[in-house]
């Protein structure tokens, strides 16, 4: 039991109706059927509700319906899609900071007592002794018994600043986006987004 939810994405020229039936479609293919009840129906369940609202880029639409899952309120705005734009200096720059910082994060979360000369590390909210040697196989970092965090406080302090980094990083880049797509804006084309969601 639980909540199958996803944006649908649509070319502004269709017609809302199409639109309400290709989210029906998805609502009956991803609902769960047996748990179904007479005031929920078929499809979504609901009216799809559009709304005015116009975003001025999908992770900016995205963002927003992101809010709205949890209550079946289906509901549609309208985001601006941009012609392919090459990329500036600044930008590859950017992308290829964050390939770097995402590649020292996954480095950072491997097994941290992996392969190290003490036999044993000891759980320090519920006191269990682990052994060293089942690292990366029963256990990673977290212990098995109380899911605390195994790893020292140094290493957890150089993740979250790496988490952090990462942040700023894709902050820049969307900064970055922006300012190329205000240029492009006479350009762009309107498509729906759809915040579809059903039981299942």
């Amino acid at each position: 039991m639980g909540h199958a939810c996803s944006i649908l994405t649509f070319d502004s020229k269709l017609s809302k109706e199409k639109i309400e039936k290709a989210c029906d479609t998805w609502g009956d293919r991803n609902c769960d059927l047996e748990e179904r009840n007479w005031i929920m129906g078929i499809g979504l369940g609901f009216p799809v509700r559009f709304t005015s609202r116009i975003f001025d880029d999908y992770e900016s639409a995205r963002e927003y319906l992101d809010s709205t899952f949890g209550h079946y309120s289906q509901i549609a705005v309208q985001y601006r899609e941009y012609p392919k734009i090459s990329p500036s200096k600044k930008l590859n720059e950017l992308n290829e900071r964050l390939v770097k910082a995402k590649a020292r994060l996954c480095d950072l979360e491997k097994p941290h007592y992996k392969g190290v000369s003490i036999s044993t590390v000891k759980c320090k909210r519920c006191g269990s002794s682990l052994a060293t040697s089942y690292c990366g196989m029963s256990w990673y970092n977290n212990c098995p018994i109380c899911n605390a965090d195994l790893r020292p406080e140094s290493k957890l302090e150089r993740i979250a600043k790496c988490k952090d980094s990462i942040k700023d990083i894709e902050k820049s880049i969307r900064e970055e986006n922006m300012k190329a797509q205000t240029k492009m804006k006479s350009k762009s084309k309107l498509k729906w987004a759809v915040a579809c969601e059903v039981h299942c």
